[in-house]
Parts: structure tokens; C-alpha cells; sequence
């Protein structure tokens, strides 16, 4: 028998006057963080390769691809759910690999617009092909249906969450 296996798929012992609520939640947060960082190296692991991007930088070049007139540090920040101070300095590196063009918010002179340079283009454009083909070997033993029921389910706790903020 796989101990590791076994050990992972226990519910922990409560601890002093812990509900079965609590418990759960806590397994709940457990294995969602060991299966997110799961996915995430195994896909990573598999994307590397010369001049492709990491995920972090892949999920960036994302984000200003799909933002009409340029993203913002804030829209940066938001996206990836990192610090304001932490997405700036990895739009400047993006930006000084050549992957970004950056410009004056034309509506906000504090404030600075990021687009896409054709360098960035190509790069998300291969960084995502690579992407899908990772995704899928990484997930090729999960059905379909397994997939749709987590995602539902995610969803719902998602919503949860974001109406007790």
C-alpha cells in the first residue's frame, strides 16, 4: 500500500474545538493548493523549452494581450492576484526583454499602458500552443466528466468566497 497516497486522503484530526466544518475546509484548502501546484510544475516541466515562457509570464502577456488600450499595473496585479509592487517589476522585466511596449496612460499621467510587442506576440502565441499540448498530456488520465464536476464545483466555492469578502 502507497502511504503516501493514504496519508494524503486522510482528514487530519481536529485540533482543540475544531467543527467537522473546519476540518473539511481545511482538507478542502489542503488539496486544492497540492493539486493547483501539481498542475502548475507538471505543465511547466513540460513547456520548457528555448524561448518559451513560464507560466507566471505567460499568464502576464495574457493579460495585457486582452486588455483594448493596454493594462495597467493594476489590471496586472489583479489578474495574476499578486502585489501591485510585484506585478510592476515584472512588467518592467517584460518590458526589457523586449516583450512589452509601454506607454503613458493618456488618461492618467501617473499611470502607465503595456501592449504587446511583436516579440511578445510571438512569444504568447508559441508559450500557448506549448501551453495546451502541456495541459493536456498533464490531465490525459482525467475523463472529461471528472473535469466538468470539478470545475462546477469550483465554481460554487468560488462564488462563496468572493460573497464573504
Amino acid at each position: 500500500m502507497n502511504t503516501n497516497a493514504a496519508a494524503s486522503s486522510e482528514t487530519p484530526a481536529p485540533q482543540g474545538d475544531v467543527s467537522t466544518r473546519g476540518v473539511r475546509a481545511r482538507a478542502y484548502f489542503e488539496a486544492l493548493v497540492r493539486h493547483e501546484t501539481d498542475v502548475w510544475n507538471s505543465v511547466e516541466k513540460r513547456m520548457r523549452g528555448e524561448g518559451i515562457l513560464s507560466l507566471a509570464r505567460l499568464e502576464v502577456l495574457r493579460i495585457v494581450d486582452v486588455a483594448p488600450t493596454g493594462a495597467r499595473v493594476q489590471d496586472v496585479a489583479t489578474g495574476v492576484g499578486t502585489s501591485i509592487a510585484a506585478a510592476s517589476r515584472l512588467l518592467d522585466r517584460l518590458a526589457s526583454d523586449g516583450l512589452l511596449e509601454r506607454a503613458p496612460d493618456p488618461d492618467d499621467r501617473r499611470s502607465v499602458r503595456s501592449t504587446l510587442s511583436p516579440q511578445g506576440r510571438d512569444a504568447l502565441a508559441l508559450a500557448d500552443e506549448r501551453f495546451g499540448r502541456a495541459l493536456d498530456e498533464v490531465l490525459t488520465e482525467a475523463d472529461d466528466e471528472a473535469i466538468s464536476k470539478g470545475l462546477a464545483a469550483l465554481e460554487r466555492l468560488q462564488a462563496a468566497v468572493e460573497t464573504g469578502r
